[in-house]
């Protein structure tokens, strides 16, 4: 069997999505059938410690390859190692936990022409809410994803590869041999090779695709994003593709969202919260499930507030908190800086430490880590969205 279409799905701990492509691929290539093409399903396991087997596999119209890498590759190495194995004419990267109608396949090629690549619109949809958003709500919109200058000038106006069906051939050989060691702009990454080599994208005004938040996504990790894409500007530079005036316009722009994730986080934390409550589920229950009976906060602010007010009334034991300006704050609690010399006293007598400061999470829990006292760190955010995960 020719195979006409590849479909690329890294799978990275979510073997729940598995189902979820492989009946709605099935409905894609009945679709296709109308114009006699082919389609395959790659999905390309990068998470090695557990393997992908399918049982019972039946051919339902389409191609099914399983390729279960040795190693974890990141995103961007996943789908070149897809890639390699993909044997159709045309390409389309999808991430695992977005969603595609039924017809997408079908609609991207009949709107194609001689281009080398589609882009669709599409829906944003978010964790918590039942309200999709539109991507592009006008031309003017849809339209920047063919402007070079606005990738440029601005940043990545496709929220996610799987918007864009691209010509195999079409693809530039750079972007498979420059694998980004940081995810989050390799979808950037190739839009930008493929303008700067005069590739021509073609405009689909449909709602095919959306792209669900699930509040760990790499794109809503705006200091990840932010790291990612100064690496594409650096290959970029390195390989002589930007000319003086774009290269002074990298250097003096302000990556789009760098600049809000902090309050960014603070409002998607209070709005898990307020959706848990809505639903009877209390960070006290989740707790003391835990066996966490005794914690210690990091970060008073307005969060760490409201936490202690909210577990002040349940049988959690807040034994202390830290704070930058604990000079500057009164509270029931003690609190220290986390350089004062009694945090590591203070340490030992907790079974974790919450840190709701989620934008500097990583290196406040090598710090805590640092004061060799072996205790659990957790994110805030991550333990809310731990609860909504079991909720769904």
């Amino acid at each position: 069997m020719a195979v006409d279409i590849s479909v690329i799905v890294p799978i990275y701990k979510g073997k729940q999505y598995i189902s979820y492509w492989m009946e709605t691929i099935c409905k894609n290539a009945t679709h296709l059938k109308t114009m006699n093409l082919q389609c395959e399903l790659l999905l390309v396991n990068d998470w090695p410690e557990e393997q992908i087997k399918i049982e019972n596999f039946q051919s339902s119209g389409f191609r099914l390859k399983i390729l279960n890498s040795d190693e974890n590759r990141g995103i961007h190495g996943a789908r070149i190692y897809g890639l390699k194995h993909a044997e159709g004419k045309w390409i389309v990267f999808i991430d695992q936990d977005d969603l595609i109608t039924d017809d997408y396949l079908l609609k991207q090629i009949m709107c194609i022409g001689d281009a080398d690549a589609v882009i669709c619109n599409a829906y944003m949809k978010y964790l918590c809410k039942d309200v999709k958003r539109i991507l592009y709500s006008n031309s003017i919109m849809q339209n920047r994803t063919t402007d070079l200058s606005y990738y440029i000038s601005t940043g990545n106006p496709i929220c996610s590869p799987g918007q864009v069906i691209i010509k195999k051939e079409a693809i530039p050989a750079l972007w498979c041999q420059h694998k980004l060691k940081t995810n989050g702009a390799d979808d950037y990454f190739l839009w930008i090779l493929m303008l700067k080599s005069g590739k021509k994208f073609m405009l689909n005004e449909g709602k095919l695709y959306t792209h669900v938040g699930t509040g760990s996504n790499v794109s809503d990790n705006f200091p990840l994003i932010e790291c990612s894409i100064h690496e594409v500007e650096q290959i970029l530079v390195e390989n002589n593709l930007l000319d003086d005036t774009e290269k002074q316009i990298i250097k003096n722009r302000t990556i789009e969202g760098s600049n809000r994730h902090k309050s960014i986080d603070i409002i998607e934390m209070y709005d898990y919260w307020l959706y848990l409550e809505h639903r009877q589920q209390h960070i006290s229950d989740f707790l003391q499930g835990k066996g966490l009976l005794k914690i210690g906060i990091y970060g008073m602010g307005s969060i760490g507030d409201r936490l202690c007010d909210v577990l002040s009334d349940s049988d959690i034991e807040i034994i202390f908190a830290i704070d930058k300006r604990a000079d500057h704050i009164m509270c029931d609690i003690p609190i220290f800086r986390m350089e004062d010399a009694c945090v590591e006293i203070y340490m030992r007598q907790v079974d974790a430490m919450i840190v709701t400061a989620e934008s500097d999470f990583k290196s406040i829990k090598e710090k805590i880590a640092g004061k060799n006292c072996g205790i659990s760190v957790f994110s805030f955010k991550c333990i809310l969205l731990e609860m909504i995960n079991y909720l769904c």
